[in-house]
């Protein structure tokens, strides 16, 4: 990333951010260098929360609700044919350890959110 560079207190080099001016109906414009390092696009989404007294901006995507149906349809088409000669209660057992897995990352996902 292009940025400046400043000395912190403790002789660290860091990146110096670039500030941005608000200007009529609170529009922002977003240095080209941070659009570049997080692939914003002319049109793209951005989620803006505030917590305490910081703002935080992220990329957000968005989906076809239609093509995303039609493409999970066709997953379970495909899952569905590639199992059709697996014993049931080896596919069950397999289910549920995937499922605990998902928990554990859904888990973990969700508690670093909460101390951030």
């Amino acid at each position: 990333m292009p940025f400046l560079k400043h000395r912190t207190r403790d002789k660290r080099e860091e990146p110096a951010m670039p500030l941005v001016k608000v200007i009529r109906n609170g529009q922002i414009t977003l240095p080209k260098a941070l659009r570049d390092a997080l692939g914003i696009k002319e049109g793209d989404l951005l989620e803006v929360k505030l917590r305490n007294s910081e703002m935080t901006i992220k990329p957000k995507a968005t989906i076809d609700k239609a093509m995303a149906g039609d493409k999970f349809f066709q997953m379970v088409d495909e899952i569905r044919a590639s199992v059709r000669d697996v014993d049931p209660e080896e596919l069950e057992a397999t289910i549920a350890e995937a499922v605990q897995a998902a928990k554990k990352v859904t888990a973990k996902k969700t508690k670093a959110r909460q101390q951030q």
